[in-house]
């Protein structure tokens, strides 16, 4: 009896101090059924909670993807898409990767190629060979129409997807005013209910014997420039640049990386991270652009440049679509210290600067919060169905910014 009362007597602490301690935390863990964070600050771990666990970040990834393209092709780099002509008037496209490759890029193409002499178009051979992908689909893709399923290409315009408008009669139009409809488009039309769309193109069966990517870029380019009066058939092909074909004019894309960088993880967009990941990879390692290259760069930039070590991190792509991608808080944290000179790219988003990152059941964020007495860097990572996510946001501020102090950092991000 004299040993049981002291051992009786401590467990009796411990279950009634507990709940103290949890609740004396930064953060109510109380919120987290499955799931981690870690809080930084001045240099310090303020507090952790299952930080070296491993977890799905869903979009959160992106961030390693934006850095690791960044240090690889450089802030002010520009993809380029170029155009040639053979003796028969054969115009060829070799495709550069351009994530931002739009209506608007290829009308200023159109406009161009006639300033420079083109009258005449006998056809169309598209060059996508800078990718040479496994499998077109990023791994958790489910090829939905949602314009967030669309596969990735070496020659892509409109991210993969069409803009569709469709009357209560049948009546197809094309869904964006400056954008002609083309045969696809009105093709994919017919097998849509009445409205307005924009969906993935390789979501539909359609009869063609060129990869639907190539064949929209050339059915666009085409309409675009018989609106400059050029004369041109629509025959349309996948092949590869022959050396003796002139090269025309060289495309650059309309926005340098940095600033597709900002975009795409603005809107969190799945295709242009995949594209940034793919010509990163390709960059490094030499084309053609795969899956494997990819991931072997977002590897080697976690591994040597930022100091992550393998067992903290499993990347498949570049976007946060793979389920299979697995990091710990801990990591993450190491990518924000390294992003941190490119923070002024992330959205503002509840008083901080931050990435998102959103799945059925995977709730995520990571970012910095500047706050009167030092940044706070932030990991939360959820893997449940409840998304407190928020909640857990609003509990960090309280605690270090509980009056929403403007620092010169949030008031350089406010004006943009």
């Amino acid at each position: 009896m004299t040993f049981r009362r002291p051992l009786l007597f401590t467990v009796f602490l411990i279950f009634t101090l507990l709940p103290q301690l949890v609740a004396g935390t930064i953060l109510p863990r109380n919120k987290i059924t499955n799931g981690g964070y870690i809080l930084y600050k001045n240099g310090n771990i303020v507090e952790q909670f299952r930080a070296s666990e491993l977890f799905v970040p869903a979009s959160t990834i992106k961030l390693l993807t934006a850095y690791s393209a960044l240090k690889t092709l450089g802030p002010e780099f520009r993809f380029t898409t170029s155009f040639y002509l053979d003796a028969n008037h054969v115009l060829y496209i070799r495709g550069g990767g351009d994530p931002v490759l739009t209506t608007e890029s290829l009308t200023s193409a159109a406009q161009e190629l006639k300033r420079r002499g083109i009258t005449k178009v006998s056809g169309y051979v598209l060059d996508d060979s800078l990718f040479a992908l496994e499998q077109p689909l990023p791994d958790g893709s489910e090829n939905s129409a949602n314009p967030y399923d669309v596969a990735n290409s070496g020659l892509a315009v409109n991210f993969n997807s069409i803009a569709v408008a469709k009357a209560k009669d049948g009546t197809i139009t094309s869904g964006e005013k400056h954008t002609p409809l083309t045969v696809l488009g009105r093709e994919i039309g017919q097998q849509l209910k009445p409205g307005k769309h924009r969906v993935n193109i390789n979501a539909f069966e359609v009869r063609s014997s060129t990869p639907l990517p190539l064949r929209y870029s050339a059915e666009l380019l085409h309409e675009l420039l018989v609106q400059e009066g050029i004369k041109a058939e629509a025959v349309i092909r996948p092949g590869k640049v022959p050396t003796n074909a002139k090269l025309i004019y060289d495309h650059l894309s309309s926005q340098s990386l940095v600033e597709i960088v900002r975009s795409c993880l603005y809107v969190s967009n799945n295709f242009i991270a995949n594209q940034l990941a793919l010509t990163a990879g390709a960059q490094h390692f030499g084309a053609p652009a795969t899956w494997e290259k990819a991931r072997q760069l977002l590897t080697h930039f976690a591994t040597n440049r930022i100091g992550i070590s393998k067992k903290e991190l499993q990347v498949v792509e570049g976007s946060g679509l793979s389920r299979q991608t697995r990091i710990t808080p801990i990591a993450m944290l190491k990518i924000l210290r390294a992003f941190e000179p490119y923070r002024e790219l992330l959205p503002e988003k509840y008083g901080a600067q931050l990435k998102s990152g959103t799945m059925s059941n995977v709730f995520c964020y990571a970012g910095y919060l500047d706050a009167p007495e030092g940044n706070v860097l932030f990991v939360l990572m959820l893997n449940q169905p409840e998304n407190t996510r928020k909640m857990l946001l609003s509990s960090l501020e309280k605690q270090f910014n509980p009056v929403g102090v403007v620092t010169p950092a949030t008031a350089k991000i406010s004006k943009k």
